[in-house]
């Protein structure tokens, strides 16, 4: 029975516990929240027409608001799981309408075009037709486009084809929408209507009005979608939304109940558009590129603000990926993200293997070496010298087809501390990242002895054949012509360095003021609780599911190891020498960039899970069965003749002796395990030594965030130490002596 006396110092610890939920539920609640604007809200308020029949009407015999453009925003609304509120407001005072926040969006046949994108954030089309010139039936004066010079038509003010029958010469008289176009057609008040082809053959179908004809064809696609403010965040919920409803035949549906056939089109050829979301992988240690925050924790950069901008334009949603660089390319073609945003140099071995954008930062080639090494003058120098690069980027080339020795490294800062160390006796790297961390660090120590006489230029990388270049060069192209692109490029790199040679950079890397650098210690204090959450959230949990599944698979091989079966036998003999006889790195890397080859993707914990159960079962077995084995013979015998089972002899009487005899190397496993999980990091988990790695790459001051990270491990470690020492205690009150 416990004491009262500890009862309270319990609760205390749950309430602690459970305030630590609470908080990091929040803020994942947050997070959601601002990235799913709609959804957050739980309602959709929609700006429509209500006299436009066939997409936003009144059924007559209901009353109820009604058609085409109406039933798809219902659909949109359900397929986000909110509420859809609908604002009847005339065409001609819609977008003020929406620019007064009247509501969210409009759903009304808005065709999409290039002044309406410059102002609004539009939506892939639902809706897709062509121009049509309609004129009364026995008028034959009007013939095509050139024939309504000088005539008269009737148009909505704002609408598109206002601006159309404009441009072909035409007297426009401002209508409230197409009905009272039509209406004051038949009354010989104007001569012509240019309309979208749906609107007209679903009017002609649904009346069978023999009054008017299509009388010929403006020769302008036209597209409809869904309209919302500048910025609103909207567009890839809305996208995503629209892409189930095409998948799964309702828009479709909806198009044929209203409109009498598919007006919906054939799925528009801007792949990234049409999933919603792009999804980038970064390495989020390489600073000014891609890193972390010191002060908000929050990953930035200058390719990640490119990448975000490109998804601003593009109107998705950008999910990043960290990732190591040496692996980022396997996780591409493993498809866990779509595009690598990393500085990742454009060269014809990789145009052979990659879609690769055009540049967004162009540099040179320069190598670094200690200040007061005089050996190195030029690339030819690097002859006989050791280099350090991360192995699969360009530079290693470079350096190796100089005649240096290559040591890999996982990226700059580590190859930056290794020279600092005399370890290696350069590092060639792109000018863009040199300069910015010298003007970054202040950084005295080292020089940059000559250029390779390599221009180096960085752009996204994708999937060959992947579909991804036209979007992702036209967001580039709008980004470079409004300015964005540089006012980025200044951001982080102190220089414009979006076009011109690697000689700006140096300018303003040169010229900018180091800023302050916190000492290790004032680091390690800043970041003590992301470190811990780090452990909290990812390196226990990790720890303790992967040796509980570990354990059971151990169990189950270990009675397969002693089976008189012998197919059980040489199966489990086979599982153990794989096992053990393989780097868990191998096995972690095989399940998750691996298995996706053969279909099965899997999220990054739950790949971390396996790999990592599977090779504490394969250790684990071995000492299951040498401890089951290491009970006398007499134990079973003892267990049958008192009737027991074979199972009920292993449950009863042989297992909890043998744990007694497991407990020590079992004990010694978990712990090995806590610290092998830091290997997670290759595969995109991001727990402790990860976050060590992610605030250290700002700074380059890794030995701080590291041996903070060696503390905590060694905290966990000696707190699992007690509990075994607690429970070999335990066990040992019921062995005689």
């Amino acid at each position: 029975m416990s004491s009262p006396l500890r009862r309270p110092a319990r609760l205390r610890a749950a309430l602690l516990v459970i305030a630590l939920l609470g908080m990091l539920l929040a803020a994942c609640g947050t997070e959601k929240a601002g990235t799913d604007p709609i959804k957050s809200a739980g309602v959709l308020r929609i700006g429509t027409e209500g006299t436009y029949a066939p997409f936003s009407y009144h059924d007559p015999k209901t009353g109820e608001l009604t058609g085409y453009d109406v039933d798809v925003a219902k659909a949109v609304g359900e397929k986000l799981g909110v509420k859809v509120e609908f604002v009847e407001t005339p065409w001609d005072s819609i977008f003020a309408g929406l620019e007064a926040q009247r509501f969210d969006v409009v759903a009304n046949e808005v065709t999409i075009n290039p002044e309406r994108q410059a102002k609004y954030d539009l939506s892939q089309p639902y809706s897709v037709g062509e121009g049509v010139i309609v004129t009364r039936a026995g008028d034959t004066s009007i013939r095509s486009l050139a024939d309504v010079k000088g005539k008269t038509a009737g148009e909505s003010a704002t609408s598109n084809w206002s601006e159309v029958a404009r441009k072909a010469g035409a007297r426009v008289e401002s209508v409230e929408g197409f009905a009272q176009a039509i209406t004051l057609l038949n009354q010989g008040r104007v001569d012509v209507v240019i309309n979208d082809s749906i609107a007209v053959y679903a009017y002609l179908a649904q009346t069978g009005d023999k009054s008017v004809k299509i009388a010929g064809t403006v020769g302008e696609k036209s597209e409809q979608g869904f309209a919302a403010r500048k910025d609103s965040g909207y567009m890839p919920e809305l996208n995503g939304a629209l892409n189930e409803l095409r998948a799964d035949g309702t828009l479709a549906k909806i198009s044929q109940k209203y409109l009498k056939t598919d007006a919906t089109g054939a799925p528009p050829d801007t792949p990234i558009r049409s999933s919603g979301v792009l999804r980038v992988g970064t390495e989020g240690t390489y600073s000014p590129f891609s890193y972390h925050d010191q002060a908000t924790g929050q990953l930035t950069g200058y390719d990640v603000d490119v990448a975000k901008a490109i998804g601003e334009k593009l109107g998705v949603k950008v999910e990043f990926v960290e990732t190591p660089w040496d692996s980022i390319f396997a996780g591409l073609e493993a498809k866990r993200f779509d595009v690598v945003a990393n500085e990742v140099t454009i060269n014809p071995e990789r145009q052979a293997k990659y879609d690769l954008s055009q540049p967004y930062s162009v540099g040179e080639g320069v190598i670094v070496t200690r200040a007061d090494d005089t050996s190195i003058s030029s690339l030819a120098d690097l002859k006989g010298k050791t280099t350090a690069q991360s192995s699969t980027s360009n530079w290693a080339k470079v350096a190796r087809d100089a005649g240096a020795n290559v040591e890999a490294v996982e990226g700059f800062a580590q190859a930056i501390t290794l020279l600092n160390q005399g370890r290696i006796d350069a590092t060639v790297n792109d000018s863009i990242a040199v300069y910015a961390y010298l003007a970054e660090t202040g950084d005295k120590s080292v020089k940059i002895a000559a250029q390779t006489g390599e221009k180096s230029e960085q752009g996204l990388a994708a999937r060959k054949d992947s579909g991804y270049l036209p979007e992702l060069n036209g967001a580039l192209d709008e980004l470079r012509a409004d300015g964005t692109l540089a006012e980025i490029s200044q951001r982080y790199l102190k220089a414009d360095a979006t076009g011109a040679a690697g000689q700006q950079a140096k300018q303003g890397g040169q010229g900018a003021p180091a800023p302050a650098v916190r000492s290790g210690l004032q680091l390690v204090l800043d970041n003590l609780w992301p470190l811990a959450k780090a452990a909290i959230t990812a390196t226990i949990p990790l720890t303790i599911i992967s040796f509980a599944v570990g354990l059971v698979i151990a169990l189950a091989v270990a009675l397969a190891r002693m089976s008189s079966n012998v197919v059980l036998s040489n199966i489990a003999r086979f599982y153990i020498s794989i096992i053990r006889g393989t780097p868990l790195l191998v096995q972690l890397v095989i399940v998750f960039y691996g298995l996706p080859k053969f279909g099965v993707t899997l999220p990054a914990f739950t790949a971390a899970v396996i790999a990592f159960s599977l090779n504490v079962g394969g250790y684990a077995a071995e000492i299951i069965r040498s401890a089951i084995l290491s009970i006398p013979k007499g134990q079973w015998e003892a267990a049958e003749t008192i009737g027991l089972s074979y199972a009920g002899s292993l449950r009863r009487i042989i297992l909890p002796q043998a744990a007694r005899v497991a407990v020590p190397p079992l004990s010694n496993t978990l712990i090995s395990l806590v610290k092998d999980t830091s290997l997670a990091s290759v595969i995109l988990v991001t727990e402790l030594f990860r976050k060590a790695q992610e605030i250290g790459a700002p700074t380059f001051d890794f030995f701080s965030t590291y041996t903070a990270a060696a503390v905590y491990y060694w905290v966990i470690c000696l707190v699992l130490s007690f509990g075994q020492s607690r429970l070999e205690r335990r066990l040992e009150r019921y062995v005689a002596r």
